[in-house]
């Protein structure tokens, strides 16, 4: 009996040290400890509890509940790894929303597989190993009273040691960081299934704030922003969206072994045209990804804060740029439907969904040639909103080979080879178009959905190049909002008395910079005024 319960203590350290390696090991990968010393020991405390508290189960005579939590364990932290390094957006509630959005882009995710990754089936292996080498018997209640009032000890010093060491202020902008929230920074990453379970629970009944009326504040905003029954113009010329995957300024401006930048063609346009450029525009998704880059930049909405806004509010009515026009479409290179594009696509305004013709998708190539093809042909103003996609993750298709240093990791050099060669299709488009008779009236607008990178050491930002024929000299602004391109559309294609204005900054307005300095709307409003205006399908009213 003695050698018994020697067993049952050997079990559970090992198991106790399994999952709190499994655990360490992947807030390291996933950078969740670049907190301070405070609240490091405490996310710590939280990992050592939980660790201990989960492996109560290799004292259960029965085998396959313990075994089940260590696979299951490992499988959970794999998919957290893959899909935080491809999105930056940790595994939660709403990313599991998301997941039938996955279909067709698993190499997408499976691309960030490494062999360091072994760590967790290998701790796993050890522990079952122990586990059925040392044959235990159900405790007795004076031997669980110990286990339970250390997990006790643990969680309460976590919580006395995170309230005396509370987060500094970079420390949570950190927390935030990649769309998450402080709680799964601060605890074991094993309670994120308890968090998830959570706000799957929140968003199934307290959805609440969708029928709150407005603040005042917000009635404030609305009086400013929304004109109801606002006249608008009929443009002059075409309007060119061209809406680059991931697209990120650093990537332009990186230089190959010979000294040439990466985006060599759109930085030569920039620098030889009469354009609007801003090089860090700090992006504002939340879980939507791609399809919220469409909302902010055609509506000039921001998205809803717990869920995807196209897939639950596509059907809505929206304000948006294509409906100034006689024809409008969407030139979308997936040949799988993605982000409920049939469906948003005539929300936002387009007439046209434009897709591959064979059952692969287009890459950056046709997708220019087919924007082309479309503006020769249209016989009025025409809005295309083109999609480009060579540069989505893991950056493999129809990549450029050129020489880059090795400063840049694997992953960034695929992603700048990426970029080269979707620089060179919109060259040769931009090249087209400063000829072709039909643009001659045209505004021009290439920006990215998103930012893939995270915001370390300049990465993370993107560009925003707009030419126009309002625009008659070069006007640049170092940095803005993704919810500042749309009013800045709107007065590029003379929509300024448009009903909708918009929750940001008209970048073209001659106290853009000092309104940028000081925003008459913060980005914190303006997501919850949004949030409230899509639940409540305001624009159908």
């Amino acid at each position: 009996m003695h050698k018994t319960r020697i067993n049952n203590w050997i079990t559970l350290l090992v198991v106790t040290a399994a999952l709190f390696i499994k655990s360490v090991f992947l807030r390291q990968i996933m950078e969740m400890d670049t907190l301070g010393s405070g609240q490091l020991v405490a996310a710590y405390l939280s990992v050592g509890a939980v660790s201990l508290g989960l492996a109560l189960l290799s004292w259960l005579p029965r085998r396959w509940p313990v075994v089940m939590l260590m696979l299951l364990t490992d499988l959970w932290f794999i998919a957290g790894i893959w899909y935080y390094h491809a999105n930056f957006i940790w595994l939660n509630w709403q990313a599991v929303r998301t997941i039938t959005e996955l279909k067709g882009f698993e190499s997408s995710i499976l691309a960030y597989m490494r062999w360091q990754q072994l760590v967790l089936p290998l701790s796993t292996l050890v522990a079952l190993i122990t586990l059925f080498a040392f044959p235990v018997t159900r405790p007795q209640r004076r031997h669980l009273m110990p286990v339970v009032l250390t997990v006790c000890v643990l969680t309460l010093g976590g919580i006395a040691v995170r309230a005396l060491n509370p987060l500094t202020e970079e420390d949570r902008q950190q927390s935030f960081h990649a769309e998450q929230s402080y709680y799964l920074r601060t605890h074991s990453p094993l309670a994120q299934v308890g968090y998830i379970l959570y706000e799957a629970v929140q968003d199934g009944l307290f959805r609440w704030h969708a029928s709150q009326p407005f603040t005042e504040r917000e009635q404030a905003i609305m009086a400013a922003v929304y004109r109801p029954g606002a006249a608008s113009q009929a443009p002059q010329g075409h309007l060119v969206y061209i809406l680059v995957e991931s697209l990120e300024t650093w990537a332009l401006e990186a230089q190959d072994q010979t000294g040439q930048p990466i985006g060599a063609h759109i930085l030569s346009y920039i620098d030889t045209h009469p354009v609007l450029y801003v090089p860090e525009v700090e992006t504002q998704q939340v879980y939507g990804r791609s399809g919220d880059g469409q909302l902010i930049t055609q509506t000039g909405l921001l998205p809803v804060t717990a869920g995807v806004t196209c897939q639950q509010y596509g059907t809505n009515t929206y304000p948006n740029l294509a409906h100034f026009y006689a024809d409008g479409a969407v030139i979308n290179p997936y040949f799988i439907p993605v982000w409920n594009q049939r469906v948003v696509t005539h929300s936002y305004g387009f007439r046209q969904l434009l897709g591959p013709r064979s059952l692969v998708n287009m890459k950056d190539s046709m997708v220019m040639e087919r924007t082309r093809d479309y503006l020769t042909q249209a016989q009025e103003p025409s809005m295309v909103l083109a999609l480009t996609i060579d540069t989505h993750t893991p950056f493999r298709t129809r990549r450029d080979s050129i020489p880059l240093d090795d400063r840049y990791s694997r992953v960034e050099q695929d992603y700048l080879r990426s970029v080269h060669y979707t620089d060179r299709q919109i060259g040769r488009f931009l090249q087209w178009a400063d000829t072709a008779a039909v643009m001659r009236h045209a505004t021009i607008v290439i920006t990215a959905d998103h930012n893939h990178f995270q915001r370390v050491n300049g990465h993370g930002l993107c560009p925003f190049i707009m030419a126009s024929p309002c625009i008659r000299r070069p006007v640049r602004h170092p940095a803005a909002l993704q919810m500042d391109i749309y009013p800045t559309v709107l007065h590029a294609i003379g929509q300024t008395d448009y009903e909708w204005r918009g929750l940001g900054i008209d970048l073209l307005d001659e106290n853009a910079q000092s309104l940028l300095e000081h925003r008459p709307i913060r980005p914190e409003e303006a997501y919850s005024l949004s949030d409230k205006l899509i639940q409540t399908n305001f624009f159908a009213q």
